[in-house]
């Protein structure tokens, strides 16, 4: 167990130096009917309780984030953006649960400090004799936190972890919050992570391979996050931690296949008030794309400002990213796409955009809330199983002043 522990430690230092991409489906299940009584006191696995129906898929989502660790906590953006956004996912994400710490924290509290771990048996676990260990952290010791609101509280925890005595290596561990707090109406959180061995730069760093969160709540709702890593690679210097998503773009690349932009040659601030006409060149597809996709759009018609001088030419290029992929199973079904596009490129020159869409149904506009508006993301909704948005779809957004 000490050499078990000493490689855990020496890997988890290293990390901070590497980032990853985790690719995340979250899933809301409910039951069809309402449930009688208080599911947390009937609390089972299979979510069967004193013959309670079974509940069935309300919601899901996917998304791809970069995580990192600073400062001992770990730090997310969408996947490949420039900089480091925030330390709460969910800033990013927007609603739903989120959890953090399976990169490295878990590992710095679990195996850190004055562990109380017990020996409780051997397991045959995918074919492989492990040893299986119990472990505790009070509150005291513990980062692991829930957050209701505003407020956030430090969870006293729990779990198993399993070690190869063959290479002394952590091949999976639970977490296990039994008593989260009254406030949080929540009845109980695991999580359970596969590690795994990765070779980056010349070393093979222990991390995590797959985490499944699970949370069930006070009205019977169960939540469940399964999040898979994948494309770590060094933490680059260039790449800084800004807790500031909608910060200028800094490239300099030329608009290929767009018109001459002639007296635009010097680039203009896009005005607030005008209307931009987006075709998109990406493909998205809602069986396949992920919320952080990068994609790119071009303009259908040049823009004039007001003096009568061409403010972007046709065939500008828009850049931006998905910042929604979600279908939903009750009480109807639906698949919703956010898009949010963030920058325009004129002659060389790529300067920031605020946009909010001109919804197209009543639907639509239901969805696009003067919350999603002050974001700058406009959502689109189809009732078909697949929706699928290529070269042939044109939306129409109006242009506000960038923050």
């Amino acid at each position: 167990m000490r050499q078990a522990r000493a490689k855990i430690l020496e890997s988890a230092e290293k990390l901070t130096k590497y980032t990853c991409v985790e690719s995340v489906r979250r899933w809301r299940f409910e039951s069809p009917v309402q449930i009688r009584g208080n599911p947390c006191g009937r609390l089972r696995p299979d979510d069967s309780a004193g013959g309670q129906p079974r509940l069935m898929p309300a919601w899901t989502d996917r998304f791809k984030l970069d995580v990192t660790v600073s400062g001992g906590v770990e730090i997310f953006s969408w996947a490949g953006a420039r900089e480091f956004q925030t330390a709460d996912a969910q800033a990013i994400v927007g609603e739903g649960m989120t959890g953090s710490g399976d990169f490295v924290p878990f590992l710095v509290d679990i195996f850190g400090g004055n562990p109380d771990y017990q020996f409780l048996s051997w397991e045959t676990v995918d074919g492989r004799l492990l040893a299986a260990y119990r472990y505790q952290v009070p509150a005291s010791a513990s980062r692991y936190q829930v957050k209701v609101g505003s407020d956030s509280s430090n969870l006293a925890y729990e779990g198993t972890f399993w070690i190869d005595p063959q290479d002394a290596e952590l091949r999976r561990m639970t977490i296990i919050a039994p008593r989260p707090p009254r406030k949080s109406d929540t009845c109980r959180i695991e999580t359970e992570i596969r590690y795994q061995r990765v070779p980056i730069s010349g070393s093979a760093l222990l991390m995590p391979q797959a985490t499944l969160l699970r949370l069930w709540d006070s009205d019977g709702v169960r939540h469940e996050n399964r999040v898979e890593y994948g494309a770590c690679r060094a933490f680059q210097s260039e790449s800084v931690f800004r807790p500031d998503e909608s910060s200028a773009a800094s490239d300099s690349t030329a608009v290929a296949g767009a018109n001459p932009p002639g007296p635009a040659a010097k680039a203009r601030p896009i005005p607030p008030g005008m209307t931009l006409r987006i075709a998109m060149q990406s493909t998205i597809d809602s069986a396949s794309s992920f919320a952080g996709d990068a994609i790119e759009g071009r303009l259908v018609e040049g823009v004039w400002g007001r003096d009568g001088a061409i403010v972007a030419p046709e065939g500008a290029m828009v850049r931006g990213r998905i910042v929604r992929v979600e279908e939903h199973f009750m009480p109807s079904r639906y698949l919703t796409i956010g898009l949010k596009f963030q920058s325009l490129v004129v002659a060389g020159v790529e300067m920031p955009l605020k946009l909010s869409l001109v919804s197209r149904s009543r639907e639509e506009q239901a969805l696009n809330s003067p919350d999603e508006r002050r974001k700058g993301v406009g959502i689109f909704l189809s009732r078909n199983d697949r929706l699928v948005i290529d070269r042939h779809f044109v939306s129409e957004w109006t242009t506000g002043t960038p923050e």
